[in-house]
């Protein structure tokens, strides 16, 4: 299947690497940030801002 995807979208074996490793440098990043709960703050600070917000009004 690999080498008809890459037949399909004329890639040599290197780009198809450098795609495979940027594909699971991504999956690896996310989890890193989703296991240190970093997204938590995000909401937790546009709660926050949405609070205030409706006060104000």
């Amino acid at each position: 299947m690999i080498k008809l995807f890459s037949i399909a979208l004329g890639l040599n074996p290197l780009e198809l690497g450098v795609i495979l490793f940027a594909g699971f440098g991504f999956v690896v990043m996310f989890a890193i940030s989703s296991a240190k709960g970093g997204y938590q703050d995000l909401i937790k600070t546009t709660l926050k801002n949405d609070e205030m917000a409706r006060k104000r009004k």
